[in-house]
């Protein structure tokens, strides 16, 4: 159970992740366990908006606590830390002070990899 944020519904898209206190810049937000997706599989386009790119031949699902459900945003105020290829975890961290209340959200887009740090 995560007792720093929370899944509620989001302005910006379907649903969000939220703080449901404060959180301070460096704070390891969630550890998500994934489950990997091969490339030619044809998921509904409800599950691809939930993959991170994983390698050159797998998607990951976040199967475990907030992972799948951050939305994307260019102003981000968390991030991908880690994904642990040997233990199939994708850890999320603070990029900044986030508010209780305020909306988490991740950069996803083309570049993503750029912005996984470990």
């Amino acid at each position: 159970m995560n007792h720093s944020v929370e899944i509620k519904e989001s302005p910006i898209h379907g649903k969000g992740v939220f703080a449901i206190r404060d959180i301070e810049e460096g704070e390891i937000i969630a550890v998500s366990h994934v489950t990997l997706l091969h490339h030619n599989e044809q998921m509904p386009e409800l599950i691809a908006t939930l993959e991170f790119p994983w390698n050159e031949e797998y998607y990951a699902l976040c199967l475990s606590d907030v992972g799948s459900f951050f939305n994307h945003d260019k102003a981000f105020n968390a991030k991908v830390l880690r994904q642990d290829k040997q233990n199939l975890t994708q850890t999320f961290s603070a990029t900044k002070n986030i508010a209780e209340g305020e909306e988490v959200m991740i950069y996803y887009n083309d570049d993503f990899e750029d912005f996984v740090t470990d």
